[in-house]
């Protein structure tokens, strides 16, 4: 049996704006809320969410150049910290030495943020939900590659209870059952998540096909012997494009290219 391992966060949903909305509210709850001036220095609501994207485009646009550098949920508070300092980060080993050194509860911030996802999700699934927008073409050719018989577990630095709802058919139109989804229960570290796959599905490495958009998780996890994809359709930079293309790890440059590619990687 082969197995196809998705990432969820870059790799099915686009979840720029979900991640801001959360980790923004978060921050504000940590660190003296009314008292900071980014963003108006005010929580955001489903009421208001539509008046911030249009107030606030240059902050969002500089939030988009940022994801690319996420490695867990931890790091969301470090953009929110980054923003407010209107600190200049031009790459990941930039983002890397600042974490290395910030002055940061990185702890408390976790918790907190999860805390604030889940009581947005508890107000209003659907309104959460519409804040991060699957991919068209990857979930087409998630549902084509299920009917085909391909099994496909998640693997994610996320939380299972929260994404779990989403993969129904009220949802994205399928279903991957909540024991199918890998989260950070199990590492954000993806090696221990494959590691994971190996005892749960007792396959061997070299049949587990992984697809991540950081580049960072494809060059752990594959000295294990399993086979990575570069997803490059959401949040890849062009270096870690070409980072992946000299370490010779496949590329997907166009979601529309998502199911053919790995169809025909997977035979």
């Amino acid at each position: 049996m082969k197995i196809l391992a998705l990432d969820f966060d870059g790799v099915i949903v686009d979840s720029v704006l979900d991640s801001l909305f959360v980790s923004h509210n978060a921050y504000l709850r940590l660190h003296s809320l009314g008292n900071k001036k980014y963003f108006g220095g005010e929580l955001f609501t489903f009421g208001n969410w539509e008046e911030v994207k249009k107030q606030y485009q240059e902050e969002i646009k500089y939030y988009r150049t940022l994801r690319p550098y996420i490695r867990g949920a931890t790091d969301y508070g470090l953009l929110q910290k980054i923003i407010e300092e209107n600190k200049s980060i031009k790459d990941q080993e930039e983002f890397d030495n600042y974490r290395k050194i910030v002055k940061f509860d990185f702890k408390a911030y976790e918790k907190e943020f999860y805390k604030e996802r889940e009581r947005l999700q508890n107000i209003d699934y659907r309104a959460w939900f519409n804040l991060e927008p699957p991919y068209p073409k990857v979930i087409e050719g998630i549902s084509k590659l299920l009917e085909e018989g391909i099994k496909i577990v998640i693997a994610t630095a996320n939380r299972r209870k929260a994404i779990a709802r989403s993969f129904t058919p009220e949802y994205f139109g399928f279903t991957i059952e909540p024991k199918d989804i890998l989260d950070k229960r199990y590492g954000e570290d993806k090696s221990e998540q494959m590691k994971q796959i190996v005892n749960l599905y007792q396959i061997k490495f070299k049949d587990i096909y992984f697809v991540d958009d950081q580049i960072s998780h494809l060059i752990q996890t594959r000295p294990l012997g399993v086979k990575v994809i570069l997803a490059g359709w959401s949040y890849a930079t062009k270096v870690q494009k070409e980072e992946a293309r000299i370490q010779k790890i496949p590329v997907i440059e166009k979601e529309e290219n998502f199911y053919p590619i790995v169809k025909d990687i997977l035979r």
